[in-house]
């Protein structure tokens, strides 16, 4: 369909693939993530029942590798039609109709993305420049795992973009014509 609407290969199917290529490298992370956090978790087990002590970094850096799977993947979770749809309302929409609620939907998603990318550059930043560390024996410097933050965002945000754009080929292909 995105060939009929952009005529072979434009600019617009280049980034519609690259935002597709960037969400699958962002997914191999997030995976990464979950597969560290897995494997803290069993080192964890395996040194308290081996010799009854902590690596006393298990909770944190879960928590830090749980942010980087969340925000890694949700480029990913998009571009595979994974997010949580109210179909039942699209199932009683023709093309055109879908189309449009998809670009109402991802404009009003990159706007609220956008507002969180905001604040989230702020937390960041203030944690860079109060040298805020972690309450915790490693003493991490809080910038590093929260700016796994904004950088999903932003990621999301391409993604959002090449989906937004595909949504506005299927209206634009989908107009009745005279």
């Amino acid at each position: 369909m995105l060939e009929t609407f952009f005529n072979k290969t434009t600019l617009m199917e280049k980034i519609l693939r690259s935002a597709n290529k960037v969400s699958e490298w962002a997914a191999l992370i997030s995976s990464a993530a979950m597969l560290l956090i897995v494997l803290l978790i069993l080192l964890e087990v395996f040194v308290r029942s081996i010799y009854d002590t902590s690596t006393m970094i298990t909770d944190e850096y879960s928590a830090y590798f749980y942010v980087v799977l969340v925000f890694f993947g949700l480029g990913y979770t998009l571009a595979t039609d994974g997010h949580i749809r109210v179909k039942i309302l699209l199932s009683r929409l023709n093309e055109r109709g879908q189309a449009l609620v998809d670009l109402c939907a991802t404009t009003l998603a990159l706007g609220l993305t956008g507002f969180a990318l905001k604040f989230s550059l702020s937390l960041v930043w203030e944690a860079y420049e109060l040298r805020m560390v972690s309450e915790t024996p490693a003493q991490t410097p809080m910038w590093i795992p929260q700016a796994a933050i904004p950088l999903g965002l932003v990621l999301f945000m391409g993604q959002l973009l090449a989906h937004g754009c595909s949504a506005y080929a299927r209206w634009k292909a989908s107009r009745p014509r005279p």
